[in-house]
């Protein structure tokens, strides 16, 4: 869940609120999960803002998806997949 605003402080009540009734509806289990910490403001993108899949070792990261990140999951667990099955560092799409 996320609320689009220039706020730049801590977390509020009412999104963090929202996230985890979302994480509980989606998986009941969460009710019970501890909270380490917290972020706002924090959006991982590439210079380029083009979403792409990497690999260094055995380390698979998926970054840039932006707020649309729920729109882009199913091409970017392919390219994960690939990553995963073959010995690219980069995804298919990558630039």
């Amino acid at each position: 869940t996320m609320i689009e605003t220039e706020f730049d402080g801590p977390i509020v009540a009412r999104s963090l609120m929202e996230l985890l009734n979302a994480a509980y509806t989606l998986f009941p289990a969460f009710a019970d999960a501890t909270i380490i910490e917290t972020g706002v403001g924090i959006r991982p993108a590439f210079p380029d803002n083009l979403p792409r899949a990497s690999r260094q070792g055995k380390v698979i990261s998926l970054n840039g998806l932006f707020r649309h990140g729920f729109l882009l999951a199913p091409a970017m667990a392919a390219e994960a997949a690939e990553l995963v099955f073959n010995q690219h560092t980069t995804g298919r799409n990558a630039p």
